[in-house]
């Protein structure tokens, strides 16, 4: 197990298999946790308290950002028995891991449960006794079973840069269109009419409605809900709801991954696993375009609060070292699948 620094563990958590588990500076563990990866692993970021009793079951993996504090007794559950057969005891059936990611500064209410493939966007908090099933965007309240949103945190009368997670086409200010709209006219030129697109974190769907005119078919995923309707309602874009680490789609299906203004709004793991996914969905020789805010000093230092890391140059090389012709240009790439 690999901990952080000033990281207290109780002598009274349970620690499964540890060789899977990595804990951040400044945690919190208090007496009665369950820490159990099974044949997944445990990520806990920097300055996480979880409190007593709280149960982690992570076959599928979980992904704790920082700053998120969970009350007694919650549990997440990254994976699910099958129950599919009568011929033998459930027990008996397959258990499937399914990934959590909690984004970082996300309050867990006591006894309240995460279930596998949720996503929860930064600064959600999940109010007590809760039952997440589904991904929810970045500084939401949530409660009920199952839970759903009865507060934005945010303000929604007006769009702030420093804490919004992606543009309104409504509500964005004129001064941010210029840099969205050469976004989209990058992406469009580099389709083709034959093309079968996936744009990856189509946000309301003003640059997927972009670029359907360069290509044969585009299709919008979105971790947010209401992101997802919008770009159905106000474009008839096809779009789903979907997390960019569990892409529903079957192996070598799109010809393009457009992939703009994602990376930066991801944990380090999530982007890694966001790129696997996008590279399994391309054909063999599909491009992957997308564009994301480059720093040029040693530290990354977020420009707003719904950035969670932003890369050097450098690091987007390594992030792409697995695929063949990387072009970089500040701040947009291309990378394309092997064949």
């Amino acid at each position: 197990m690999k901990i952080g620094k000033n990281s207290w563990i109780s002598t009274d958590a349970i620690i499964e298999q540890p060789e899977n588990i990595t804990i951040g500076d400044n945690v919190q563990i208090k007496p009665g946790v369950v820490l159990r990866p099974e044949t997944g692993y445990i990520v806990i970021g920097n300055n996480v308290v979880i409190n007593h009793y709280t149960v982690i079951h992570a076959k599928g993996g979980v992904e704790i950002g920082d700053w998120c504090i969970f009350a007694p007794h919650c549990g997440i559950y990254a994976q699910n028995h099958s129950f599919d057969s009568f011929d033998k005891p459930i027990t008996k059936q397959p258990n499937i891991g399914l990934p959590v990611t909690l984004m970082g500064d996300n309050w867990m209410g006591a006894n309240c449960v995460i279930l596998g493939g949720v996503t929860l966007g930064k600064g959600t908090v999940v109010g007590a006794g809760s039952v997440v099933s589904k991904s929810f965007p970045m500084a939401k309240v949530l409660a009920g079973n199952p839970a759903r949103i009865v507060k934005d945190r945010i303000p929604q009368d007006d769009w702030n840069f420093e804490v919004e997670e992606r543009c309104s086409v409504e509500k964005t200010p004129e001064k941010y269109w210029e840099y969205i709209n050469n976004r989209g006219k990058f992406c469009a030129q580099h389709l083709k009419p034959s093309d079968v697109v996936l744009d990856v974190g189509c946000g309301e769907g003003y640059l997927t409605n972009m670029i359907k005119d360069s290509c044969k078919k585009v299709i919008g995923v979105d971790y947010s809900q209401a992101a997802v309707e919008i770009t159905r309602e106000r474009f008839g874009i096809e779009a789903y709801h979907m997390s960019c680490t569990q892409l529903k789609f079957p192996d070598e299906t799109f010809d393009k991954v457009v992939f703009t203004e994602i990376l930066e709004h991801l944990t380090r793991l999530q982007g890694l696993n966001a790129l696997q996914e996008a590279r399994r969905v391309l054909k063999p020789g599909g491009k992957l375009i997308g564009s994301t805010p480059l720093r040029s000093t040693p530290e990354s230092f977020p420009a707003t609060y719904s950035h969670i890391y932003e890369y050097s140059r450098e690091e987007l090389q390594y992030l792409l070292a697995n695929w063949d012709a990387v072009w970089i240009h500040d701040p947009h790439f291309i990378a394309t699948k092997p064949y």
